[in-house]
């Protein structure tokens, strides 16, 4: 592992302990609220999901539901979520279109820029009814690459400052470009940060994924650390984990990735880990007749799979043709349950650059659809939520790797409990870990 510490001054310790009461104590919940959630950008949705005025979603978030549209001047905007008469929540669809927003309790309803337009029986408000000053509270909302932030303090920074190195290191992927094809919420019962640490080291891969021994190279990873608890990970892809024996002929992945460019897998035997170079080879020479432009990415990031974490919660595992965008939200009063969303994104060939319709690229491990082509009746998939339950019931299912992931959480949140437990003991393979607790050390006191 290669640690890179990208434009700030590490000060903080390598590794420390720290203790489990941010797992399970109500006292450490309500400041989190406080001083996290209240104060950060935060991954709300998609510019996707609101492309035309009107279009709206509504982001959960613990106690707060934000409702995010396309207004008339075709500005995206963030408002509170609550009826400016008697509190009654206004919007209750989780996505949607409207001419204008009406309260079911008592009909106020508000246009889409969030203006108070009609209340009903006005003339019975003795002291009269200022509409101006009762429109819906706004919170501040920034768009980037595809995705709308959305931030509940005064005067936050701009996003692109709490972005910082990520914003130029990932804007070459174009996730505006990518179309949902997925969208599942699971209902955990372990506290939000367990999943963000889950997916902040690659310590447990080898134990917990098996598969991924024949799909990517986690012995070789670069490890990235950014102002404000920021991390990323970069994996090599399209080759094996170097742990384990090498074989002979590529993997069942390899050979996947190899058809779908017009390479022959057999051509590789006794050679797999040359399959790595060759892919990112084959791309670049094919791409654009293929329908995809790889001119602003490098040669590693053709094959590589990226993971880099927003703090404090929304985490990007990318290659060039695909996103899970992967987001646990805590829950509103327990501190031992939370809300795991994963939405999965696309890139899909451009017909006007491919030649033939015919000329498949694969859309990468974490997706394996029939085309690379958008479907002429695609429709957007509505969000599906369960409990973890359906998928220990064979249900559900997150691909094999999340509910490889997510399967003991439910388990460390009762050992976080357990009086046998006391301090959180990292090393330097959870160093990002380590990154994002450090980050939260600052914050809360």
């Amino acid at each position: 592992m290669t640690i890179e510490i990208v434009n700030y001054a590490d000060t903080e310790s390598r590794i420390k302990n720290f203790s489990k009461d941010r797992y399970v104590d109500p006292a450490y919940m309500e400041r989190e609220w406080q001083d996290l959630w209240r104060q950060h950008w935060l991954l709300a949705g998609l510019v996707s999901d609101v492309a035309s005025p009107g279009d709206y979603f509504v982001f959960d978030l613990g106690r707060e539901q934000i409702l995010v549209t396309r207004t008339s001047t075709s500005d995206i905007q963030g408002f509170y979520n609550v009826c400016q008469h008697r509190g009654n929540q206004l919007v209750n669809d989780s996505c949607g279109h409207a001419a204008a927003f009406r309260c079911a309790y008592h009909a106020w309803t508000y246009d889409i820029d969030g203006n108070l337009s009609i209340v009903p029986y006005k003339e019975r408000f003795t002291d009269g009814i200022d509409q101006a000053s009762l429109a819906l509270k706004k919170v501040h909302t920034e768009v980037w690459n595809g995705f709308v932030f959305v931030n509940l303090s005064e005067s936050p920074e701009p996003l692109h400052q709490f972005l910082g190195p990520m914003k130029e290191l990932l804007e070459p992927y174009h996730f505006e470009k990518m179309t949902v094809v997925e969208d599942q919420t699971v209902h955990l019962d372990c506290n939000w940060k367990a999943v963000v640490d889950n997916f902040s080291e690659l310590y447990h891969v080898d134990f917990l994924h098996p598969q991924h021994k024949s799909m990517v190279d986690c012995c070789n990873d670069t490890v990235r650390l950014f102002a404000h608890g920021h991390t990323g990970v970069e994996v090599p892809g399209a080759t094996v984990n170097p742990r384990f024996p090498v074989p002979k002929e590529p993997t069942a992945i390899q050979s996947v990735q190899l058809q779908s460019i017009g390479l022959d897998p057999a051509d590789f035997e006794g050679r797999v880990l040359e399959v790595r170079r060759a892919v990112q080879e084959q791309k670049r020479k094919v791409g654009k007749d293929k329908g995809m432009d790889y001119d602003e990415l490098s040669d590693d990031q053709l094959s590589d799979v990226w993971q880099y974490n927003f703090f404090p919660n929304a985490i990007l595992s990318f290659t060039p043709e695909h996103c899970w965008i992967l987001r646990p939200r805590p829950h509103p009063t327990d501190p031992s349950r939370c809300e795991f969303d994963k939405i999965s994104l696309v890139r899909f060939a451009d017909p006007q650059t491919a030649t033939s319709k015919d000329a498949v690229l694969s859309a990468g491990r974490h997706y394996q659809g029939a085309s690379a082509f958008l479907p002429e009746d695609y429709q957007r998939p509505e969000r599906d939520v369960f409990h973890y339950d359906a998928v220990i019931a064979g249900e559900k299912t997150m691909t094999d790797t999340i509910d490889q992931d997510v399967e003991l959480l439910a388990g460390v949140q009762k050992g976080m409990s357990s009086q046998g437990f006391g301090d959180v003991f990292l090393n330097e393979d959870e160093m990002r870990v380590q990154h994002f607790h450090n980050e939260m050390d600052r914050l809360i006191s």
